[in-house]
Parts: C-alpha cells; sequence; structure tokens
C-alpha cells in the first residue's frame, strides 16, 4: 500500500475500522490491474469524412435548386393574384356620428362573367368586434336609405381588409353606406 494512501486514511479522524479497511481494498485492487492500455494515436486525430464527393454533391445542389425553383413557380401560377386586377373606381368613405374618425375605401374591381362585381374594403376607425358576436354591414342606398346588403364583416383595432362580391347592377343605387348589426344608422358613408 502506498504511503500516500495511509497518510490520507490516517488524517481522518471519523473513518471506522471497517471503512478503512475496505479503501485499502479498492487501492490494492487499482494497484493490481494496473494503469489503463494507451490510446492508439490514430484516434486521437479527427477524421474527416466527406458526406458526398465533389461530382454528386453538384448534382445534389442542382436537384434542389431545380425542385425550389419548380415548387415556387407552381405556387405562383396556382396562387390568388386578385390584387392583379385593376380596380375599376375606388369610392371613398368617411365617418359619421359616433364614427366620426373612421374612414374607408371601396375598391370596385371588374365585373365577372356572372355579373358580380368582386370588391376589396379598406376600413380604419370602427370598433372592433366584440367577442364575435358584432359586426358591420356594407350596404347599397338610394335616396340615402339602405336598399341592398353588400356582405357583413368584422374590424379589427387596425385596419381591416374585407373581399366582398356585389351581385347586383349598380346602375340602381347611389350611394354606400355601412352600418353596425342591429341598427340602421349610418356609420360610414360616401
Amino acid at each position: 500500500m502506498s504511503k500516500r494512501l495511509e497518510d490520507l486514511i490516517d488524517a481522518v479522524d471519523e473513518l471506522e475500522s471497517a471503512e478503512r479497511a475496505r479503501l485499502r481494498r479498492v487501492h490494492d485492487l487499482l494497484l493490481e490491474v494496473g494503469p489503463p492500455p494507451a490510446v492508439p494515436p490514430g484516434l486521437w486525430e479527427p477524421r474527416r469524412r466527406q458526406w458526398l464527393p465533389a461530382r454528386r454533391r453538384l448534382i445534389a445542389t442542382s436537384l434542389a435548386a431545380a425542385l425550389a425553383a419548380a415548387v415556387f413557380g407552381a405556387g405562383y401560377l396556382a396562387g390568388d393574384r386578385a390584387g392583379d386586377r385593376n380596380a375599376v373606381r375606388t369610392i371613398p368613405m368617411s365617418g359619421l356620428g359616433a364614427a366620426r374618425g373612421a374612414s374607408a375605401s371601396i375598391e370596385l374591381l371588374p365585373e365577372d362573367d356572372a355579373g358580380n362585381w368582386p370588391l376589396e374594403m379598406h376600413v380604419s376607425g370602427l370598433k372592433p368586434n366584440a367577442g364575435g358576436r358584432d359586426w358591420y354591414e356594407l350596404w347599397l342606398t338610394k335616396d340615402g336609405k339602405a336598399i341592398a346588403s353588400c356582405g357583413r364583416f368584422t374590424v379589427d383595432r387596425n385596419r381591416t381588409t374585407v373581399q366582398l362580391s356585389v351581385p347586383y347592377r349598380l346602375r340602381g343605387y347611389d350611394g354606400w353606406i355601412v352600418t353596425r348589426r342591429g341598427s340602421d344608422e349610418a356609420l360610414l358613408m360616401t
């Protein structure tokens, strides 16, 4: 047994004799086993593994780029490009009464083959939807009275864009208004 181990064991007064005997036995077993074998030098050097040879990497990169371009092109062709159509007319709306600070604009898009007038309405300044139980409605008017509904929508605190469609001939009407659910009071008017 090494003198150093004896010094360590003797320095600790609280060790019981059984614990001292166990430590000596473990120390003797470690001396008997000897040092671990040397690690071969090749294990210390990092290996450089190439995923693919240079030619195959070039082919794989080219295929990935071609696939990405094809997916982008398919998405572009299949995507909704309603924003590409030019508005036939833009109709500004201003707030009235309780909604004096509100405003909107209606972008009337070209009439489709079935006679529908798609429109995009940009609204700001109206009070937000009260938990899904409230909405606004866009109307066509004649002599200032709401005659034909063009659809319902909700808003958030910021600017809201709504897509609606008007199935009526527009010639018989003289304006547009927005009302809130359950009220005939115009909040926005052309």
